[in-house]
């Protein structure tokens, strides 16, 4: 019209510009409206529930006349009228929603009220979803409303077809309660009583329970500690129980009952065979009887009713159920009277069982069906997990439960309540406690009755325990790795520890606070990871849960203790002998094997205890070195506070093993005593020393073992055959002296040398033979590795000389040749080629001629003095005329003398030069002595030991008058100096050294002496070395002399009788040479003596 009246015939709409092909028709009415339903998610969801709403509606006008005909018996066309209340419904659009599912069971005016409500609800519900369709999608509304109208049509179809049969089968009331109450059975209280649980509707909100008896019935009732099972009352309950637990029902309630607290109704459920009426089919299966008399609602229901006694009839005529005879059974409610003796019946042995309560997460409370006539029902906790405590909602004694404590119960309820399951039992919650390994005693309180056992639960969905783990819901019992390595599943442990690892991960419940790691955590643990595993070569044995070991490419040792167990301490007398052998099984198995170290945990610094690595140590076979240890008994494991990652990473192994102990009564678990057994100390003293040294000569090559290593010549040896330990002396060589506390200087090369003989020979076992022994008990011979001699070993390595006795030594010289060509250590400034100097003799005043002695003597020098300010002085014992033998006889009657004599006499005060009885501070034992000055005052003295040569200042406490019978005896200590050299004093830097290097070489050891001159109270010697044959023959080989050739001593010239013995100062020269040749000793940086 438009386009007519203005002539412009080129308006149009835009609905004219559309294509109008049947493709564009077809597109827009058709397979729009289906690809809204299908990928528009608002579409979908609205379209479906107004369909549903729909569909119920034309239900209803199938359900509606059935209503009324039936149960009121109105005409055809009066049942047609409550309809009219749909209508005033849908005009009132009233806000009534809750009449529907009570519409079977109601009077005839709530029916026809419910009818209202329902018309008021279709609008609202229906009416709403349009006008969102048409807002939401303005330019597309008619598709969407068209993809609403199609589904909601196909509802309309459908549902009314279901209305006639679903009346006729079931009945008005249930059929209307079908389409209302609905909920899961959580459990069977008896054939006549169900719990259900509603649906979780909101996160972490549980779901509400009731609980129903079924209408009309009566059934027999579960026992409990007051009172027993009532006849076929398990059987009766077993029948619901698999029937519905765990399954979704739709119930009504029928009515209830306000004291006690009541709620009958009837339930349905899905069943094979359709829905079926709960009441009657346990009614059917003989398990109940009907109620004498009926409620109101019972009797307005009279066809149910009718069908229940038809039921009953049958059930009984066919001697069905409760309509039998009964089962003798016997019920023992609680723990048996002898938990121990039942559990060791039944351990390890799955048991079938029903799940009757669940008290918290991980205790159940199971009825183990032992036999078709013998139940015992008790509690059981789940092995290897603990659940947080969950709250008791009962109305006495209500308490609110730890975090999660409810929703772990809710976990475990859900799934094994009332299920027949497999259950294990494995072990007491009190196993019994290992013997401390630390000396304490064990409690004499007496144990408390347990009151559960703990086992594993076998479902056929999965493992409960890993479960619970991996939602956070509970934490792993570290103590139950023992048990569960003995149990069916020994690898349950690692699968619980897998679980709980995820949840940690996700930071699931329990551990929801759990910190996240930082940025780049990852890597650096990554890179921790990476450096706490490494190789090595164990070095040394401490004791029995601690070791040395040599990091593979290092040349520092690292101690380590062995993660989580704990050895018990050398000092207790009870067990201290079971360290030792754990020590010595360490020994056996792993000194100079390699091993795969992995770092743990460190260990904090406590007290007077340095910071330590724990560390997991295994062989290269894989096995686990604290594993070996805690299985034998030897050791035993650590409980760690729950939650403490500072543990070894083999922890559940380690439990394992000490369960495996613990039952088989091994080491620590025995109960037995392992005290320490007495070792022999042969080197403690030259006289504890002289019986063993003609048996060890006899014996040849003895087998024993390195125990310690005091320098790169000097060992302690035991001797497991004979309980004896030694200190053992190379023979024919010199090893450097290594220092023997931090004031202390090694040697060069000192060090050294005692590290390459620990590293070859520390408690290894070896073979040594035995030559001689020296003053101070030690033993002086040969220690073979295999078949190498050690003595050769160091030579060769240019960690130790020929001691110039020993040069006749074939093997020790080419040992010593080969080292002095590769310019060795000890042989690194060596000089093959270096001319012999000749020093001229001094021009000094000459002393008056003096001929030369020959009166050579044994001797021991017992006492060397010097350092500091304190000039070089030492003291000898001349082994002549039996005076050692007479000494000895002289100190043991001296012991016996005064370990019978009173104290100190009255006023006795000792004087100066006075001879008395001292006892020596160092061992506690009375030896002769002079005093040298006493002091009233302090009350002390000081005393020098006559026999002995040394000196030191007591208290007047520890002195005595000597007995005249010790009188006789002249004291054996000669005061002594050394011929033709003076030892290089404090004055110098090398003063030290020169000391140390005279006590290596003479203290405590049994020479061979010349007295060159005797002035009062002194005696001039040269010493030497009987060991070295060429010792006896010229003045040349002295002592004297090697001390000026190792740059430690200087040449007396003043000495007057020097002239006497030509070829000594000829020797001595030549010595001086060389020492300046090869910078030895204080010729180290030049002649620095020169002056």
């Amino acid at each position: 019209m438009l386009r007519v009246k203005t002539g412009r015939w080129a308006l149009h709409s835009k609905h004219e510009e559309a294509d109008f092909t049947l493709k564009h028709f077809l597109q827009t009415n058709l397979t729009r409206p289906i690809r809204m339903v299908a990928f528009e998610p608002m579409v979908t969801c609205i379209t479906l529930y107004n369909s549903f709403t729909y569909g119920v509606l034309y239900l209803l006008f199938g359900a509606v006349p059935i209503i009324f005909e039936q149960g009121k018996g109105w005409t055809p066309v009066e049942a047609s009228l409550p309809f009219l209340a749909v209508l005033v419904g849908t005009l009132l659009a009233a806000a009534f929603n809750f009449g529907y599912s009570k519409l079977g069971w109601a009077p005839t005016g709530g029916q026809i009220f419910g009818l209202l409500a329902v018309g008021s609800s279709f609008l609202l519900i229906f009416q709403a979803g349009l006008n969102y369709l048409i807002d939401a999608y303005t330019h597309y509304a008619a598709s969407a409303v068209a993809s609403n109208t199609f589904m909601r049509s196909i509802f309309a179809a459908a549902l009314p077809l279901v209305a006639q049969p679903l009346f006729n089968n079931l009945g008005v009331g249930y059929a209307c309660t079908l389409l209302g109450l609905s909920a899961f059975v959580k459990s069977t209280l008896s054939a006549d009583t169900l719990v259900l649980r509603g649906k979780t509707l909101t996160p972490g909100q549980l779901p509400k329970e009731r609980v129903i008896h079924l209408e009309g019935l009566s059934a027999p009732r579960i026992g409990n500690r007051d009172r027993p099972d009532e006849d076929f009352s398990f059987e009766a309950r077993e029948f619901l129980r698999v029937l519905l637990v765990g399954k979704e029902v739709k119930f009504s309630i029928s009515r209830t009952v306000t004291t006690p607290p009541l709620e009958f109704g009837v339930v349905f459920a899905q069943t094979p065979n359709g829905v079926v009426d709960v009441g009657l089919e346990v009614v059917k299966a003989g398990w109940a009887k009907l109620r004498e008399g009926g409620s109101k609602e019972e009797e307005e229901e009279s066809g149910r009713r009718q069908l229940l006694k038809e039921a009953e009839a049958e059930a009984q005529a066919a001697g069905k159920g409760v309509w039998g005879t009964p089962v003798e059974r016997h019920v023992e409610q609680g723990m048996p009277e002898d938990p121990a003796a039942f559990l060791q019946k039944y351990k390890g042995t799955p048991l079938d069982a029903v799940i009757e309560a669940t008290p918290n997460g991980s205790t159940v409370r199971a009825r183990l069906l032992l036999s078709p006539t013998e139940h015992q029902i008790v509690s059981i906790g789940i092995a290897g997990v603990r659940a947080p405590r969950s709250g008791n909602t009962s109305a006495e004694g209500a308490s609110t439960g730890e975090e999660f404590g409810d929703d772990a119960r809710y976990f475990v309820e859900s799934r094994l309540l009332q299920r027949q399951i497999k259950v294990t039992l494995l072990s007491l919650p009190t196993p019994t406690v290992a013997p401390s390994a630390f000396g304490s005693t064990a409690s004499t309180t007496p144990a408390s009755s347990p009151t559960m056992f703990l086992g594993t639960i076998a479902h056929p969905a999965g493992n409960i325990a890993a479960l619970l783990l991996q939602t956070g819901l509970a934490k792993v019992v570290d103590w139950h790795a023992g048990f569960l390595s003995q149990s069916p599943t020994p690898t349950m442990m690692a699968e619980l520890r897998k679980a709980e690892g995820e949840a940690k991960a996700a930071r699931r419940a329990l551990w929801r606070s759990l910190p996240m790691p930082a940025p780049g955590a990852a890597a650096v643990a990554a890179q921790q990871a990476k450096d706490s595993k490494w190789d090595g070569v164990v070095t040394r044995v401490w004791g029995a849960d601690m070791l040395s070991v040599l990091k593979t490419g290092d040349t520092v040792e690292r101690r380590l203790q062995l993660s989580s167990v704990r050895q018990p301490r050398a000092s207790d007398p009870r067990l201290a002998g079971l360290q030792a052998e754990g020590k010595e099984l360490l020994r056996k198995k792993l000194i100079g094997k390699h091993v795969h170290v992995l770092i743990d945990y460190v260990k904090p610094a406590e007290g007077d205890f340095e910071a330590r690595d724990c560390a997991t140590l295994k062989t290269v076979n894989g096995g686990n070195v604290a594993e070996l240890l805690v299985e034998r008994g030897y050791v035993s494991v650590m409980r760690h506070r729950q939650g403490d990652e500072q543990r070894s990473s083999e922890y559940d192994k380690l439990m394992a093993a000490e369960a495996k102990a613990l039952a088989e009564a091994k080491g620590v678990h025995s109960g037995k005593d392992f005290p320490l057994g007495r070792i022999i100390d042969a080197s403690e003293s030259a006289q504890k020393a002289a019986p063993f040294l003609s048996s060890f000569k006899r014996a040849g090559r003895t087998p024993g073992v390195v125990d310690f290593v005091a320098s790169g010549s000097r060992f302690k040896i035991f001797i497991p055959k004979q309980d004896t330990k030694i200190t053992l002396v190379l023979a024919g060589i010199r090893a450097p002296r290594t220092a023997r506390n931090p004031s202390e200087k090694s040697e060069p090369y000192g060090q050294e040398a005692a590290t390459f003989v620990s590293r070859r020979c520390l408690q290894r076992d070896v073979e040594f033979s035995v030559e001689a022994n020296d003053k101070t008990g030690g033993f002086i011979g040969k220690m073979f590795l295999g078949k190498d001699d050690v003595a050769v070993m160091l030579v060769r390595e240019g960690l130790a000389k020929i001691d110039e006795y020993a040069a006749g030594s074939k093997e020790l010289t080419e040992a010593q040749d080969e080292a002095k060509r590769a310019k060795k250590n000890l042989w690194k400034s060596f000089d093959p080629e270096a001319e012999a100097e000749t020093n001229g003799h001094s021009n000094g005043h000459a002393a008056a001629p003096v001929s030369a002695r020959k009166e050579y003597v044994d001797v021991v020098v017992s006492d060397v003095r010097g350092g500091g300010e304190t000039p070089f002085s030492f003291a000898v014992q001349i082994l002549a005329n039996g005076g050692i033998p007479a000494l000895e006889s002289l100190m043991s009657e001296l012991t016996v003398h005064h370990n019978g004599a009173d104290g100190v006499p009255a006023n006795f005060v000792p004087r100066s030069n006075d001879v008395v009885s001292a006892k020596f501070s160092a061992d506690d034992t009375w030896y002769r002595a002079r005093v040298r000055k006493s002091n009233p005052a302090k009350k002390e003295a000081e005393v020098l030991y006559i026999d002995y040569g040394n000196s030191e200042t007591i208290p007047f406490s520890r002195l005595r008058p000597l007995a005249p019978q010790f009188k006789g005896l002249e004291g054996q200590a000669k005061e002594a100096t050394l011929s033709f050299v003076n030892l290089l004093g404090s004055e110098t830097e090398y003063g030290l050294d020169a000391l140390d290097r005279f006590r290596d070489l003479c203290e405590g050891r049994q020479l061979v002496a010349n007295i060159d001159a005797r002035d009062p109270n002194l005696l001039h010697l040269s010493l030497f070395d009987p060991a070295d044959p060429s010792s006896s023959m010229a003045h040349e080989s002295s002592i004297n002399v090697a001390l000026v050739r190792e740059g430690l001593a200087r040449i007396d010239v003043r000495s007057r009788f020097r002239s006497a013995y030509p070829a000594v100062v000829k020797a001595l020269d030549e010595a001086l040479k060389e020492a300046k040749r090869s910078r030895a000793g204080a010729y180290e940086l030049g002649d620095v003596l020169e002056d």
